[in-house]
Parts: structure tokens; C-alpha cells; sequence
């Protein structure tokens, strides 16, 4: 008998494809993204290559086998920069100075154009009335203005232009640079030839386009400054986010304690936490006791209560207890780190829209060259003369000119990476460009009650005594929730001592997370907490239920006080609903949006 095995996976298809990130500087344009995708697809193993022009990221999907190097080399080959960094704060940093140096550049070459084309510009408007601006010595003049600015703040587009011709493609830097010499070439040689046949000083000038030309370097220039304050401000999220993560920890050893820098923590380490201070990395709680803010990953406004065992993660801050941590990932293995990651990601990917700009940009140079040359055409076709020419190249120059591509290929990837960026802000967060675009077709948000609907900050509002001693009972909860860090044991504590009653000290503190918790009060063992808690000590909640019922039915959420082995009251806790959350909850309804609640409170609670 043989056995045969039906459609085997070769063992060279069994390995997962891997990812490159990689952070790409000199894009300008549409183009540039279309020519670095495509430089990278001819690598041996790349399967697909996403380049975003707003964060200058390129991610690729390649074979095991292929090296960066190779994807580095195609990029560089293809005239642009690879930012050389791998750790994600030292990448943030190296295009941070990037990011400076073109600033500081643009803001140069700016302030040089703009200092020759001011005067310039008036006194090719003044159209002679300007002593000394008529005639050919104001034409050389508006020459001698000019050249340096084309040829100077310019030169940056005349250079890609090259390279990009050099390679037989065209951007937007070809339609600047095309548009810039043309009105520059035209008027330099009519200026020449009306000189040369006319040698006088008091020789009538061509019609020259001097200044045309030194604006449009000027202009485009403010345009590009603006464009790259735009790009820096998409990362802001990002690096708020690296913010969170202190970039130094206490590190606990036999020497004793001393700080560390973040990249030196190891999985295993013991760190100190201090009050007020960030957790450093993700990790386990082995001493201490504190409430944590670990809003940054739940969006839970309220602290969460740690004990020795707890888990926190990195970048959650503690509240105003000490706790020691023994750290269990570092890193890019960290919560933030994989938040970080993800944002960056969704920021890099493509809206489906994102294709019909591409397809469109694709297409669009050439075009836009072709355009202009019939627009001269025609232009001169005419009006065959010497002043049809030059506004036919006039009107050629303005279709070069306005029809830049810039914004098609920007403002799609740009949406994308400052939706995604804001989202991680609030807390939210996208998927991708495909998950942001799909968001508009929502018909159904399901909202967290607690620090999403209300303001996060519960208080006391009702309380219950059986024996009828309501100041008892008040004094023995805060007693026992004085050894706790959880909102809801500062709100009983805050209520006390309002009404003059300082809690007194507690021994044998237990807890139990989402139950309740208890403590010896002046030899009372006091519980605080759920029927099912005080169901474990034999204590039926009965006799009180309809009363906590009806509090719940307001909105409250109540918690059965117990002494001993007896039933003694209940306690009230309230969290007011904000006014933004009820515009909120209006706009989302009117919307035609179907609004859900989830929260951990009981049904009549939650309802009200």
C-alpha cells in the first residue's frame, strides 16, 4: 500500500514575507513616490512597495532574501536619500534635523528671492515711470535681479528637473523649472537681440517676462515652506507618543538604585516607579501598591488600581504610590512601541481614493507639458508676430505653472496621516487609510460609559444606614478605603473628611479587582463592595436591594456596606455626564449614527 501526500506546500513558498520600513528624504511631488515604487519593484523578492509622500515613508514587502541594502541602493539610485536609523527614537531624531536643515535652507533661499523679486516686481509693474526704469537699461536691470534668483533660490528645482530628465521622467519640479527658464530664456534673448541692434541707452525695451520668472521661484518656494511645516506637524502624534515613555528609568540592582537610559532596560530588570512618574516599560508589579492612568491604552479616564501582581504597561502614569516593577517587555516589544507602529503604519498606508490621485498623477506631467506647447501653439498660430509670441509663452508659462501636481499628490496621504495622527491623540485608533475612508460609512458607534459619557471624576451622593448612624457607616467605608488608590475610594475618602470626619487607620486590607475590598476598623471587619462580595462572606444583600435598585435607576452606581457578618448600609457614587457628551451623542444621532453603550455598571445604571 502507498501513501501519497495531495497538493505539498514547497518548502521555499512556507516562509512568511518580510517588512521593510524605510524613511526616504527629497520627495517632492506625486512623481517621486510613482518613480521610488517602481525602482523598488525591479528588486530580486519585492513583492509590493507603498511609498507615502506626506511622512517620506516607504514600506516594502519583499522575500526573506532580500537584503536592505539592495532596497537602499534602488531608492538611491533613483536620486533620492534612505535616512540610515533603526531605532525608532533615533529615526524620529535624524528626520527631525533633516527636517531642520530643509527648513532652514527653504527659509534661505526665501528670503534671497523675495528680497530681489519685491523690487523687481515694481519695477517691471512701474512700466517706465520709475526714473531709470524704462528702456533697455531697466530691462538689464530687471536681468540683473532676475538671474540670481532663478539660477540661485531656483536652483534646487533646476537640479531635480535635470535628474529627473536625466532618467527620462518629469515632476513637478520639471513644470517649475520648464516655466521659470522659458519666461527667463525668452526675455534674455529678446533683451540681447534689442540690444545688439540697438546699442542706444535710449532704446525702446522688448516685452520682457523678468519678473514672471523671479516670482515664480518666490512663490513656489513659499509654497514648499509651507508645505514642509505641514509635513513636520504630521509627526507630532508620533512623537507625543514617544513622549509618554520616560527616556530614563530607576533600575534596582545589588548596588542599589540608580537611572539608566530606556534603551539599556532588559526583560527581568526591576525598575522603581515613583509617584507622579511614568512606568518606563511594560512589566509586573512585585511590591507596592498605587493607582495607574493607563488611559493612553484603555481610555479609561479613571486610575486603575495596582497590586502585586498587576500588570502595567509603559508610558501608563503612577499615581501616588511607590511600586517596584519587574519589567516583562522593552522596546519596540512595548504596548507604546506596537501603538507607535501601528499609528505610523496607518499614516504610511493608502486610502482607497489614494489610487485615482495616483492613476491621475501619473499621467498628469506629461499631459500638463503637452498643454503647454499647444496653448503656444496656438498662441503664436495667431498671432504670428513678435508680441504673439511672447503671449503665447506667457500663457504657456501660466498653465506650467498652476497645473503642479503638488497638491494631488499630497493632500490624500496628508488627510490620511493627520486623521490617523489626531485619532492616536483622542486615543483612537485607524487601522489604515482604507479603515479611516470606511469610518464615513458608519451606522453604528458603540461608546464606553465610564470617562468617555462622563467626566471622570465620581463622587459621593447617597448613603444608607440600617442602625441609621450614617456618619458611622461613611467613617468606617473611608477608614477602609483610605488604603486604596482606586477614584472611587478618593471620592468616600473626599466626602468624609467634608464633613469633618478623618479616617482613621485600617489593618488586614484585601482586595479584589471589580468586586471590593476590605479591612479591619476598630476590631469591625468592614466590606465594601458587590452582592456577589459579600455573598463569599455569607452576607445577603437582600434586605437593601430595592433601595439600590432605585439608585441605580438614577444613574448611581451603589456598593453594599457590611460589618462583620452583617448587612449595615449601602453607598452611592455618581459620575456626571459631560456637556460635550451630550452634543456629542445629539450630532452622532442626528447624523443618523446609532449610539450603543457599554459599560460595567448594571443595567439600570448604564440605562439612566
Amino acid at each position: 500500500m502507498s501513501i501519497a501526500l495531495l497538493d505539498p506546500a514547497p518548502a521555499a513558498n512556507t516562509a512568511m514575507p518580510s517588512r521593510t520600513e524605510l524613511t526616504v528624504l527629497g520627495m517632492t511631488c506625486a512623481a517621486c513616490v510613482r518613480r521610488i515604487e517602481t525602482a523598488l519593484k525591479r528588486v530580486d523578492g519585492v513583492a509590493d512597495a507603498a511609498v507615502n509622500l506626506a511622512t517620506g515613508s516607504a514600506t516594502i514587502k519583499h522575500a526573506p532574501s532580500t537584503q536592505a541594502g539592495a532596497l537602499r541602493g534602488a531608492i538611491e539610485a533613483a536620486g533620492y536619500q534612505v535616512l540610515e536609523a533603526s531605532a525608532p527614537r533615533a529615526r524620529l531624531a535624524a528626520l527631525e534635523r533633516a527636517a531642520d536643515l530643509e527648513h532652514r535652507g527653504l527659509v534661505r533661499d526665501l528670503v534671497f528671492a523675495a528680497a530681489l523679486t519685491a523690487p523687481l516686481l515694481i519695477l517691471a509693474m512701474s512700466h517706465g515711470a520709475l526714473p531709470g526704469s524704462g528702456g533697455l537699461r531697466g530691462a538689464w536691470l530687471q536681468f540683473s535681479l532676475a538671474t540670481p534668483v532663478v539660477f540661485g533660490a531656483g536652483r534646487r528645482f533646476l537640479v531635480h528637473a535635470w535628474q529627473a530628465a536625466r532618467r527620462g521622467s518629469s515632476d513637478m519640479n520639471t513644470l517649475i523649472a520648464l516655466g521659470a527658464l522659458a519666461a527667463w530664456s525668452y526675455s534674455t534673448v529678446a533683451l540681447a537681440s534689442a540690444t545688439w541692434n540697438r546699442a542706444s541707452a535710449h532704446a525702446v525695451a522688448p516685452h520682457a517676462y523678468f519678473e514672471a520668472a523671479a516670482a515664480i521661484v518666490a512663490f513656489v518656494l513659499l509654497g514648499k515652506l509651507l508645505e514642509g511645516r505641514a509635513r513636520r506637524r504630521l509627526g507630532d502624534a508620533v512623537r507625543r507618543l514617544h513622549d509618554l515613555v520616560p527616556a530614563h528609568a530607576h533600575l534596582l540592582d545589588a548596588q542599589g538604585t540608580h537611572d539608566v537610559a530606556l534603551d539599556d532596560l532588559r526583560a527581568g530588570d526591576r525598575v522603581l516607579v515613583r509617584p507622579g512618574e511614568r512606568v518606563p516599560a511594560d512589566g509586573v508589579v512585585e511590591h507596592g501598591a498605587s493607582a495607574v492612568d493607563e488611559a493612553l491604552l484603555t481610555g479609561e479616564s479613571l486610575p486603575v488600581e495596582k497590586l502585586p501582581g498587576s500588570t502595567v504597561v509603559g508610558g501608563a502614569r503612577n499615581g501616588s504610590g511607590a511600586l517596584q516593577v519587574r519589567l516583562t517587555h522593552t522596546g519596540a516589544d512595548t504596548a507604546v512601541a506596537r501603538i507607535v507602529e501601528a499609528v505610523e503604519r496607518a499614516q504610511g498606508s493608502r486610502a482607497p481614493i489614494a489610487r485615482f490621485a495616483d492613476a491621475a498623477s501619473a499621467r498628469f506631467v506629461p499631459i500638463v507639458l503637452g498643454l503647454a506647447l499647444v496653448t503656444f501653439a496656438l498662441g503664436w498660430l495667431v498671432e504670428p508676430t513678435a508680441a504673439g509670441a511672447a503671449l503665447a509663452l506667457e500663457r504657456a508659462v501660466a498653465v506650467l505653472v498652476i497645473a503642479c501636481p503638488c497638491a494631488l499628490g499630497l493632500a490624500t496621504p496628508a488627510a490620511v496621516a493627520v486623521a490617523t495622527g489626531r485619532g492616536a491623540e483622542l486615543g483612537v485608533l485607524y487601522k489604515g487609510g482604507a479603515a479611516l475612508e470606511a469610518a464615513a460609512r458608519l451606522d453604528t458607534v458603540f461608546l464606553d460609559k465610564t470617562g468617555t459619557l462622563t467626566a471622570g471624576e465620581p463622587r459621593l451622593v447617597g448613603l444608607h444606614a440600617i442602625d441609621g448612624d450614617e456618619a458611622l457607616l461613611l467613617a468606617r467605608a473611608a477608614a477602609v478605603e483610605l488604603s486604596s488608590e482606586h477614584p472611587i475610594a478618593h471620592a468616600i475618602v473626599t466626602a468624609a473628611r467634608e464633613r469633618g470626619l478623618e479616617p482613621r487607620a485600617s489593618a488586614k486590607f484585601a482586595s479584589r479587582p471589580g468586586a471590593g475590598i476590605a479591612a479591619t476598623v476598630d476590631g469591625v471587619r468592614v466590606r465594601i463592595g458587590t452582592s456577589t462580595w459579600l455573598a463569599e462572606a455569607g452576607i445577603a444583600s437582600g434586605p437593601l436591594d430595592a433601595e439600590t435598585e432605585r439608585a441605580a435607576a438614577l444613574g448611581q452606581s451603589p456598593f453594599f456596606v457590611a460589618y462583620d457578618d452583617r448587612l449595615a448600609g449601602w453607598l452611592a457614587i455618581a459620575d456626571p455626564i459631560t456637556a460635550d457628551a451630550r452634543v456629542a451623542l445629539r450630532a452622532l444621532r442626528a447624523a443618523g449614527v446609532e449610539v450603543a453603550l457599554l459599560s460595567g455598571d448594571r443595567d439600570a445604571t448604564a440605562r439612566a
